[in-house]
């Protein structure tokens, strides 16, 4: 398995960083987390195939996670091959109409056989013959006067297991610390909670890898990343500081899900 860090910003794109995505490939499949602008075009740089992508899952309906969506889905429908298909999961209903609309107004069609959509439901809610995500509810969207559905993910392929964070509350108080049953690589955003007040909690985990992504600005630039490794080093297993573009394999092992 790869995990390649498309775009690694927090909710505005940056000199040196887009917007969230997140790609995972699988097997012969890939498979997107985020998608973030201009996540087809950094797709398309890198030559990665956009007909190998086999479903897409967003997190939150934030435009930073959200907003490549409709060129994602132009370069799909635009030059497919036989046998394309990708499934698009959305958190909310009015994302897929949000979507479709746009698509719509841009006069771009999207044929069945290429295109569907559906919509998360906490628990596994997808699974083929290499992967199972299970949804895990967080907090994002939620305050006094309004609350969406957010989520973080708990992948599983070729016997490892991923927690993807998603974006969180201020307070940490909604990281899916349940999801961590056994050797899991965690993949934490690193801008809505001061990273420090999440470092007890990251160090009782049984994390392989933690990898950090949507990155706030205080972590960015020559002294950003320093201080975050400073900050970061007396934790008990390694951590990186994504950057766009990166790439982290993850080595196979037993099968984890019949």
């Amino acid at each position: 398995m790869k995990i390649i860090t498309l775009g690694t910003s927090h909710g505005d794109p940056t000199v040196t960083r887009f917007n969230s995505s997140t790609l995972f490939q699988i097997g012969t499949a890939d498979y997107l987390v985020d998608a973030g602008a201009p996540v087809n075009a950094l797709l398309i740089r890198r030559n990665i195939p956009l007909s190998a992508l086999r479903a897409v899952f967003i997190t939150h309906q934030h435009e930073d996670h959200i907003g490549g969506l409709p060129g994602l889905i132009k370069s799909l429908v635009k030059y497919p091959v036989p046998g394309q298909h990708t499934t698009i999961y959305l958190p909310e209903p009015g994302g897929i109409d949000g979507t479709m609309a746009f698509m719509r107004a841009t006069h771009r069609g999207w044929p069945a056989d290429l295109l569907s959509f559906a919509v998360i439901a906490p628990g596994v809610f997808y699974q083929d013959e290499q992967v199972r995500l299970t949804a895990l509810p967080t907090r994002h969207l939620e305050n006094e006067s309004m609350s969406y559905p957010s989520f973080g993910f708990l992948i599983e392929a070729e016997g490892r297991r991923i927690v993807y964070t998603g974006d969180l509350k201020a307070d940490f108080s909604d990281f899916p610390a349940s999801a961590f049953t056994g050797p899991t690589t965690c993949i934490c955003e690193c801008t809505h909670f001061p990273l420090d007040d999440g470092l007890s909690i990251l160090r009782e985990l049984p994390i392989t890898r933690l990898i950090c992504n949507h990155v706030d600005n205080i972590w960015h630039g020559p002294e950003g990343e320093a201080a975050f490794h400073r900050l970061t080093a007396a934790l008990p297993f390694p951590v990186a500081l994504a950057h766009d573009g990166d790439t982290f394999d993850i080595e196979e092992t037993a099968a984890c899900f019949a």
